[in-house]
């Protein structure tokens, strides 16, 4: 494949610069949304046509290299030697999957009330999801963080089929009780509303729900899932789990038991992540997380 692919990088500051010279610099002088993260940023895009102007487009964070322990050249190569997607993305959190069933498993726990919350919001804007009927989350589908690049097809059918009439939504009615609920603060290692954590997740959950889209995901190697786990305890759990989920992956069936020790050891990894960032740096922030 000989596409045009653009990533863009957002630049907060004035005298911020790129942190991967792969990516487009993107001038965000005076965000008028910060709390709304790349969700805004993304729709501002969609809205001046920047996903018209190439064959894929994506916006990257300055941390992706940090998250995804890749460069932005490897991941545009990655695009480049893959051909027939809509969309190419890669999960800078693979172990996740390994005990979490789907991406509202661990944000449930991650963040207390965020699937009421995104039940809310889906309602609202009639995007017509069942956050508890998501299906089975696996390296096809899961991501973590919006590193995804997408055809303009895509961009049309997600950025302006679903970021858009949220962000309408949030636009003309902020006073409402949904708009007031996503807003709310929830655990992180600085402060966030529930908003930018549901937006990761309606990602998967669209890819996850749309049968007739072509969707690409970075596979790592068994070996280097590993290197992404941030502790001896999530590499203790990786090494547990691994061989039954990878079982369930393959057969496509998952019994309620497995389901079961998932939800289980989810939230007590949930727990030991909570007490272990409380008093050590998160490699990703270098800050503590706050319980609030």
């Amino acid at each position: 494949m000989n596409a045009k692919i653009a990533i863009y990088e957002p630049l907060y500051a004035q005298n911020q610069v790129l942190a991967d010279a792969a990516f487009i610099p993107l001038r965000r002088d005076g965000n008028a949304r910060p709390e709304w993260r790349e969700f805004g940023i993304l729709v501002d895009m969609y809205r001046h046509g920047v996903h018209c102007q190439h064959d894929f487009t994506g916006l990257f964070s300055p941390k992706f290299s940090l998250k995804a322990k890749m460069s932005g050249a490897q991941f545009i190569e990655f695009v480049q030697t893959n051909s027939d997607a809509e969309v190419y993305f890669v999960n800078p959190f693979p172990q996740i999957a390994y005990w979490s069933f789907n991406v509202w498993m661990q944000g449930e726990y991650a963040h207390p009330g965020l699937a009421h919350a995104a039940q809310l919001l889906s309602d609202a804007c009639k995007l017509g999801w069942q956050i508890k009927d998501t299906p089975r989350h696996d390296q096809r589908y899961v991501a973590y963080s919006n590193f995804w690049v997408g055809s303009q097809v895509f961009w049309e059918r997600y950025v302006g089929g679903v970021l858009v009439p949220i962000a309408e939504f949030l636009e003309s009615e902020p006073e409402s009780g949904v708009a007031r609920h996503v807003m709310v603060d929830t655990i992180h290692t600085d402060p966030a509303p529930f908003l930018p954590f549901i937006i990761e997740r309606f990602f998967s959950t669209f890819i996850s729900t749309q049968k007739d889209l072509r969707a690409a995901a970075y596979s790592f190697p068994p070996e280097q899932v590993a290197n992404y786990c941030n502790s001896d305890f999530e590499r203790l759990l990786l090494e547990r789990m691994r061989s039954k989920v990878d079982a369930a992956d393959r057969a496509q069936a998952f019994s309620t038991d497995l389901v079961e020790q998932m939800d289980m050891v989810c939230a007590l990894w949930q727990q030991h992540f909570f007490d272990y960032f409380e008093l050590r740096p998160h490699p990703h922030t270098m800050i503590t997380v706050a319980r609030g």
